[in-house]
């Protein structure tokens, strides 16, 4: 597969899957948390692809409307329609390109346009070669749907899964935490243990559990991290507030891999990060 088709291959299996109506209302947000609400899908599954699909209701859109941002693919559709697709390596999400790619969508969007972005697992992975995805479920299969208002704020109405505004608020606050590094605010230092724990337990994290206390302690409330080296795996932390605050919401992840650790180590770690 191309990488100039991860859109349309993307597209292609969204398309099928029924949307609903957020239960509650909508989810108006400004268009930059594109960024953070691109990382909800990975952490649900670390073999996702990503698509955006612009549109403007009664006019033709062109290639030409988006400036080309690193690693992502633009292409322009004969309904009028811009597809940007972005690789996915199946261990860390894409943010060197979704983050400044959401900062360019940002910068074109203008009112009357529709904006989704979308999800999927095609079942291979971009690396330096094409590999097999090392997932293979439909849990970051995912698209969430929604015009652009007159303040140029993207208003979310449909989304698949279904979701209740509480629950996609919840799932962006998590993706927004990783996309602006922090602030990493808990409640209490019982859910501190329970995120960490979420953290370390979950092969995405793709990080050795046992040097996370070198890097990270909860001071005052909120993690710290005191190796700005260390900031790029902190998208697994994202994955731990994700999974911990959205447990029991129709959103689905694997089950952690009690094999990789034993719990007792990774109860240690997290028991040195809040102390």
């Amino acid at each position: 597969m191309k990488k100039t088709a991860i859109a349309r291959k993307v597209f292609e299996v969204m398309d099928s899957v029924p949307l609903a109506a957020l239960v509650g209302g909508a989810v108006v947000v400004p268009i930059i948390d594109l960024a953070g609400l691109a990382l909800v899908p990975w952490f649900c599954d670390a073999s996702v692809q990503w698509a955006l699909r612009l549109t403007r209701p009664g006019s033709t859109l062109h290639k030409s409307l988006l400036k080309k941002v690193n690693d992502s693919f633009i292409t322009a559709t004969e309904a009028g329609a811009v597809l940007v697709g972005v690789p996915g390596d199946g261990i860390e999400p894409n943010t060197s390109t979704l983050f400044p790619l959401a900062e360019a969508v940002a910068k074109v969007a203008e009112p009357g346009m529709v904006l989704e972005l979308a999800t999927a697992n095609l079942g291979v992975v971009k690396r330096d070669w094409e590999v097999k995805a090392e997932t293979n479920t439909p849990h970051g299969n995912q698209r969430y749907l929604g015009p652009v208002d007159a303040q140029c704020r993207w208003v979310i109405t449909q989304t698949a899964p279904a979701l209740t505004v509480a629950a996609l608020t919840s799932a962006l606050s998590c993706g927004c935490m990783v996309a602006g590094n922090g602030p990493w605010q808990v409640t209490d230092t019982s859910e501190a243990y329970a995120v960490v724990m979420q953290w370390l337990r979950s092969p995405e994290a793709n990080v050795n559990p046992m040097a996370v206390k070198r890097f990270i302690a909860l001071k005052d409330g909120a993690f710290m991290n005191s190796d700005p080296g260390m900031t790029r795996k902190l998208c697994g932390l994202g994955l731990g507030f994700f999974r911990h605050r959205l447990a029991g919401s129709p959103f689905r992840w694997p089950e952690p891999d009690s094999s990789r650790h034993a719990i007792q180590q990774l109860a240690e770690v997290a028991r040195a990060v809040v102390g």
